[in-house]
């Protein structure tokens, strides 16, 4: 996706709050509490009342969204930074990119890290799985190079 039809998917809060609702409630909405499907919506502070228990929600509840006071707009738009770019994304970066204080973006960013890694323990390599090892950084004068060094070894798998 092109950072043009990213804007014009996901350029408004109320886009990405339709987009988080189907994601959620992909049949409709069904209270957390206690499975009724009928509700309220309570506009003026994004919420839904169900008709059975008044059990108030929203679609940011559980997720890294909850209680941010940070637009959506701007989470949605760091989550295509950090997804597209494949060396990484500073938070001193991300803070000039999308416009926020670093603290904020810093946040952002173990947020969506943590998030990425919960839905990446899910998945198992399977098929052939190639690993590799590597070291990285400057050896010291007269010290052991590759195996024989006392550096930390990075190893790397993939699953073909």
């Amino acid at each position: 996706m092109t950072i043009q039809d990213f804007q014009k998917q996901f350029g408004t809060e109320e886009a990405c709050r339709k987009y988080l609702y189907c994601k959620r409630w992909p049949n409709g909405f069904v209270c957390p509490k206690c499975g009724h499907t009928e509700h309220f919506n309570i506009k003026a502070r994004n919420k839904f009342q169900c008709k059975a228990c008044n059990h108030q929600t929203t679609v940011l509840a559980g997720t890294i969204f909850e209680k941010t006071r940070t637009p959506l707009t701007k989470w949605f738009l760091a989550i295509y930074l950090v997804s597209e770019d494949k060396r990484g994304l500073s938070a001193l970066s991300l803070k000039a990119r999308i416009g926020v204080a670093y603290q904020t973006a810093w946040t952002m960013l173990h947020k969506i890290r943590f998030a990425m890694g919960e839905r990446d323990k899910g998945y198992l390599l399977g098929g052939i799985v190639e690993m590799d090892e590597g070291f990285f950084g400057a050896t010291a004068e007269g010290s052991k190079r590759g195996r024989g060094t006392e550096k930390t070894a990075v190893v790397v798998s993939v699953s073909l």
